[in-house]
């Protein structure tokens, strides 16, 4: 008898053991429907409105995350920054000896959701669109599109040839150039001007025909916008959830009340808020990379009341004026990673050896930037502050809502070498709305972030008359040293531009930091919708149903 109940005991325990691992094991199985409410910005930045949907004609990241769940890349950059083919629309590129020749071949798996394929015509048409529209395709010039293209040849449906101008670094040319050529539906697009395409900007119909996984359902100005599943969708993982909502929240303040209330059910915790991240206590937590970008204190060097921050020295000197360090420690309670140049350094696929080397001793030195503020002609006026030829080293910077904290702690750090800082809050919108515009002169300083194509090589921020160069920075040298990177292999040339910028600092690079993402316990899969790319991937997210 005894020896039975030994047996029987193991035999319940097995039968318990087995319970508890079916159990586990059905509780992580991806489960269908449900709605999620979250923001834009989720692992990238704080919250912004999205204000349209046309890959061809906006600029804001926040734009791009929406539109990127609409249609999917040619070239699906994952956070390695390196093309993942199960993802990306194209299953390869051959590249001619004299890496001048493309040969882009596309999945035949991929198809619009009207059934048709998504073919090199599509591709084709979203190039033609490019050449079509110049200046004002915001990414144009990013990557040689189109300005080192010499053709473009469909070869078939699935085959595409790009021929360049000249030899080109062909890893800048794949992740920057042809990541760009995501295909757009030509069959229901073509028929359309230019300024039809901007009326139709935020027009829900017009967006019917996707190929990626969810589509468009509706779009409130200001207010929200709302995505169902694409029935259609060819990727390898169908959208688990029934709906997708996307709500407009403009302070990252908002965000944390309604993670609090449960009106949304993922968002990022911000960091000015830390301290009382207990009660979100109850909401599971995800840290993820540094987004693939930098943050800055950027400057208008065309604004003639500035014109000393022309001068190389002075912003050398801002930049050891501020302790990467503490602000770390006290901004992001030590999630964070110093950055002093235009290569992010996490991951550190691309840092030059002297951009390793300045991370580990940090380039906090008040002395030398007082030093150099001094050889700059620089003395102190009556209150401490520097003033030259009977003006004050003075400028005021441009912040987003509820984003003082980190320029507070630079308008302290500066004042200590006698800079004189001011901040001024203005709508996200707005700021770009005057940085944008090439007549502007008035506005002086902007604290903003910025996210890098996959090859951060620069040209269309840095160059003289680069697209996006706001800041109407201009350095022959620079031109150069970017140029080389971008036209010979190897990454050598990538490093000799970096270092030249972080000598330079045009902008004046801030420290990178994790993002804390808060979801509700029932949600899975936060780490695969929002990887470090800035890419959003939300049909990897499931909803748990409540065991209880």
């Amino acid at each position: 008898m005894r020896v039975k109940r030994i047996l029987l005991s193991a035999t319940s325990g097995l039968l318990l053991l087995f319970c508890a691992i079916s159990h586990a094991l059905a509780a992580q199985t991806p489960q269908h429907g449900g709605t999620i409410v979250t923001v834009p910005g989720v692992g990238l930045g704080p919250p912004a409105a999205i204000n349209g949907f046309n890959y061809l004609l906006t600029s804001s990241e926040y734009d791009f995350q929406a539109e990127n769940i609409m249609y999917q890349p040619l070239l699906w950059i994952d956070g390695h920054q390196q093309v993942d083919w199960k993802q990306s629309i194209a299953s390869g590129i051959k590249i001619g000896p004299d890496h001048r020749t493309y040969t882009i071949t596309l999945s035949k798996k991929w198809h619009w959701s009207d059934g048709k394929p998504v073919t090199a015509q599509d591709v084709a048409y979203t190039y033609r669109m490019i050449v079509k529209l110049g200046s004002k395709f915001p990414n144009y010039g990013t990557g040689g599109i189109p300005t080192d293209v010499a053709t473009v040849k469909v070869l078939g449906p699935y085959r595409l040839e790009i021929v360049t101008k000249q030899p080109v670094n062909a890893d800048w040319f794949e992740l920057n150039g042809i990541s760009l050529l995501t295909p757009l539906p030509a069959h229901a697009w073509s028929a359309y001007s230019v300024k039809q395409l901007y009326d139709k900007l935020t027009n829900v119909g017009f967006f019917k025909v996707v190929d990626g996984p969810f589509k468009l359902q509706t779009f409130e100005t200001g207010r929200y916008a709302s995505f169902v599943p694409n029935p259609r969708y060819s990727g390898n993982t169908k959208p688990y959830i029934d709906k997708l909502v996307i709500r407009f929240l403009s302070t990252p303040q908002a965000v944390f009340s309604a993670l609090r209330t449960g009106e949304i059910q993922i968002g990022n915790l911000p960091y000015q808020l830390y301290p009382a991240r207990r009660q979100l206590a109850s909401l599971h937590t995800t840290i993820t990379a540094p987004s693939w970008g930098f943050g800055y204190v950027g400057f208008n060097f065309s604004n003639p009341s500035i014109a000393y921050l022309r001068d190389a020295r002075v912003r050398q000197a801002i930049m050891h004026a501020l302790d990467q360090k503490l602000m770390i420690k006290v901004l992001y309670y030590g999630h964070g990673a110093p950055d002093f140049g235009p290569v992010p350094p996490v991951p550190a696929t691309f840092l030059s050896p002297a951009a390793k080397q300045l991370r580990q001793q940090g380039a906090y030195d008040p002395a030398l930037s007082k030093k150099l503020l001094k050889e700059a002609g620089w003395k102190p006026g009556p209150d401490g502050y520097l003033v030259k030829n009977g003006h004050r080293l003075s400028f005021t910077t441009y912040v987003p809502p509820g984003s003082t904290r980190e320029p507070t702690l630079i308008k302290a750090m500066l004042a200590k070498v006698g800079i004189d800082m001011h901040i001024s809050e203005k709508p996200f919108n707005q700021i770009i709305a005057q940085t944008s515009d090439p007549a502007n002169h008035t506005w002086q300083s902007i604290y903003l972030a910025w996210t890098l194509s996959s090859y951060p090589s620069g040209e269309t921020i840095w160059n003289c008359g680069g697209a996006f160069n706001a800041y109407h920075y201009c350095n022959k040298k620079m031109d150069r040293l970017i140029t080389a990177s971008t036209s010979h292999s190897g990454l050598d040339p990538l490093y000799r531009y970096q270092d030249y910028f972080t000598q330079q600092q045009p902008v004046v690079v801030l420290p990178a930091y994790d993002h804390i993402i808060k979801s509700s316990p029932l949600i899975h899969g936060v780490r695969k919708a929002f990887p470090p790319s800035g890419l959003m991937a939300p049909q990897y997210l499931w909803i748990a149903k409540n065991s209880h």
